[in-house]
């Protein structure tokens, strides 16, 4: 009978039950175990690599919690460590970022929603030369949740305009749900225009970019929307306001031709 014996490197040195089975009744002969591997131990190189691995993470680890003044004391800490001082330069670059960004006021940037209470505060005394668009609505309204998607997406990028939303009937009791989404449009604590319906934007084909070019083509010298900054003028909001309509109108009508011509597919 052929001895089909098999190995493992790094394999325990030990028998099976089977194995110690066939040695008691004389079929195998015992055989000699080899003593199990030495276990692993890092060289010296290893463990100046080990040691050199655990210091950094030390030193990043306090680097990450310092401040920017800490971060300036260190500034020769690190002149013989190439790495260190590169990750404490990085560190620095990100805290002077963060000093740069501006905290934009409530409702530049994100809707800020309002109740009756707060409309004079927020809305009317908003501010000199200061545009704001006030979404009257209703939650369970579809036309009121299109208006809103695409109000979201231009609040976040014309930073420069105030938007606030109040429930339509919060703001003007028994408000007619037919006259909704109804946008006021303020300025100078006064309103410049009321906007009621979809109709002026596109309907059901009602967009951010839709909005966008309706809002500032009532007032072309003094934008509804703007970017915000202070190298951001009129002239730049405008021109972006153009811009996306323009990419818009392109992508709908490439999509448009791409659906005609899969419907021609069907004919």
């Amino acid at each position: 009978m052929a001895d089909y014996h098999s190995t493992m490197r790094n394999a325990i040195a030990e028998t099976t039950e089977w194995e110690d089975l066939q040695v008691k009744h004389g079929n195998w002969e015992k055989r000699e175990l080899q003593p199990p591997p030495p276990k692993w131990a890092p060289n010296e190189r290893q463990e100046r690599q080990l040691d050199r691995t655990v210091d950094l993470v030390d030193e990043m680890a306090k680097l990450d919690a310092a401040d920017k003044d800490e971060l300036s004391d260190l500034d020769d800490d690190f002149d013989d460590d190439r790495f260190l001082a590169k990750y404490r330069e990085a560190r620095m670059e990100e805290l002077k970022e963060r000093e740069r960004v501006t905290v934009l006021p409530p409702g530049h940037g994100e809707f800020l929603f309002i109740k009756r209470d707060d409309f004079v505060r927020e809305v009317s005394e908003a501010g000199d030369g200061k545009w704001v668009v006030c979404h009257l609505y209703q939650d369970a309204n579809e036309k009121s949740q299109l208006m809103q998607r695409s109000l979201d997406e231009l609040c976040k990028k014309y930073v420069g305009t105030k938007f606030v939303k109040i429930i339509s009937t919060d703001c003007i009791p028994k408000y007619p749900d037919q006259l909704l989404p109804t946008l006021l449009l303020y300025k100078d604590g006064k309103v410049a225009k009321t906007l009621e319906g979809m109709a002026k934007f596109g309907g059901r084909h009602t967009s951010p970019e839709s909005i966008a070019y309706e809002l500032n083509e009532l007032f072309p010298d003094d934008p509804v929307l703007t970017l915000g900054g202070a190298s951001q003028g009129h002239a730049e909001s405008q021109a972006e306001v153009v811009r996306s309509a323009v990419k818009r109108f392109i992508k709908d009508s490439e999509d448009k031709t791409l659906s005609e011509e899969e419907a021609d597919l069907w004919d």
